[in-house]
């Protein structure tokens, strides 16, 4: 009986071990890599819009967006980038991904707004 319970208590404690990583996003060892950056247009006229996805994993991943001109919308991996109607020419996008470990990668395209 004591040898049982013993069993059942170690067994409990690992899986709490076990669910806890997964709250965390998964094993903090895991390398950041940042695939891709790509969007659906990299030529826009005044007015017009275009989808941009960053690929990347890693540990607790968070995205970070910048444009040299324009607005991003959204947030996360996928963003809408709708540039500015005064800013004819190359607008560069940026995303920084970072991980949970502090480790960051970045990654820009040019957009060209006609």
């Amino acid at each position: 009986m004591k040898n049982s319970l013993i069993i059942l208590l170690t067994t409990a404690l690992i899986f709490i071990a076990c669910d806890k990583d997964n709250e965390n996003g998964g094993d903090p060892s895991q390398q950041l890599v940042f695939e891709s950056l790509v969007a659906d247009r990299y030529t826009l006229h005044a007015g017009e819009s275009t989808r941009i996805k960053a690929t990347a994993s890693g540990y607790r991943i968070s995205y970070h967006w910048s444009a040299s001109a324009g607005d991003i919308l959204n947030s996360g991996a996928e963003v809408i980038y709708a540039p500015s109607p005064c800013h004819a020419g190359e607008n560069q996008i940026t995303c920084e991904v970072k991980d949970g470990n502090n480790k960051s990668l970045t990654k820009t395209i040019c957009i060209v707004v006609e």
